[in-house]
């Protein structure tokens, strides 16, 4: 279908970054434009692409941006230095089910869109294929709940656990959030990977400075998690789980029944598999 395919979809005015842009700057701008990624271009040419996670894996925990020592250090350090330099990128000719395969298969939330295999002339991004749902799905004369494609029995951890075992578990499991549950199994919370790379101390604060490290691993799931989250139930139509994931810039939502038990959770990969399954040709 026209309507369809990524260019009808993706964000033509891309804001872009330079690979001797410093990390501070990066994060700022990221914050002022509410976006997750930003690819990194010289001399018109795609060069890269840095995440919000990069940032925060490379430097940006909050302990370092409280510590006044190491912010010279951290002025200093340039996007080139954390950057993915091989980019996967997708044709703006291509359907949007082929970007959300593209997106499902490597585990990312963004594609530059190019033209005639050189340009950049956009970027898609998860918020771009969650309007795909709340859009076109409606049209097909299709509304199905959020229970049928939600994962049951979701992997949870309750608030007095600590950091290091979450991400122990988030490596194991190989998942992003976690739902926070308390001893009567109540849902009281929520905790992403970008929660606990934002509380944990990057490899550049670590140097001469592991017992504080270990302090900060050890603090308790409860002080960095997200209280009272939004939820949706297992009988609401998928459309709007896109909705409210678009809306938050969420990457899953907890999934609760009509008592407001958690029953499971749905993700930006449960949307995407739909994607892939009702609008390719």
């Amino acid at each position: 279908m026209e309507k369809t395919l990524v260019r009808n979809w993706m964000t033509a005015d891309v804001v872009t970054i330079a690979p001797e842009t410093h990390l501070y700057e990066a994060r700022r701008i990221m914050d002022a434009e509410k976006i997750r990624a930003l690819p990194v271009m010289k001399k018109n040419a795609l060069k890269g692409i840095v995440t919000r996670r990069d940032l925060l894996r490379a430097d940006l925990s909050t302990v370092q941006l409280e510590n006044k020592a190491n912010d010279k250090n951290l002025k200093s350090e340039t996007i080139d230095r954390v950057m993915s330099p091989e980019v996967v990128q997708i044709d703006s000719e291509s359907p949007v089910a082929k970007a959300a395969r593209v997106m499902l298969e490597n585990k990312i939330e963004s594609l530059p869109v190019i033209k005639d295999h050189k340009d950049m002339v956009g970027i898609i991004t998860s918020s771009d294929l969650f309007r795909v749902i709340e859009e076109e799905l409606p049209k097909m004369e299709q509304q199905p709940p959020v229970r049928n494609y939600m994962s049951y029995e979701p992997v949870t951890i309750t608030p007095d656990q600590n950091l290091l075992e979450v991400h122990r578990i988030m490596g194991w499991k190989r998942i992003r959030v976690l739902p926070v549950v308390n001893e009567a199994g109540d849902l009281v919370g929520i905790i992403t990977r970008t929660d606990v790379m934002s509380a944990d101390p990057s490899r550049l604060y670590n140097r001469g400075h592991q017992e504080e490290s270990l302090k900060v691993q050890l603090q308790s799931v409860e002080e960095a998690m997200t209280a009272n989250p939004i939820t949706i139930r297992e009988n609401a139509p998928i459309t709007d789980a896109a909705r409210l994931m678009r809306e938050n810039k969420f990457h899953s939502l907890p999934v609760v029944n009509e008592r407001g038990a958690l029953i499971g959770i749905i993700t930006d990969s449960d949307l995407f598999r739909l994607i892939v399954m009702k609008f390719f040709d």
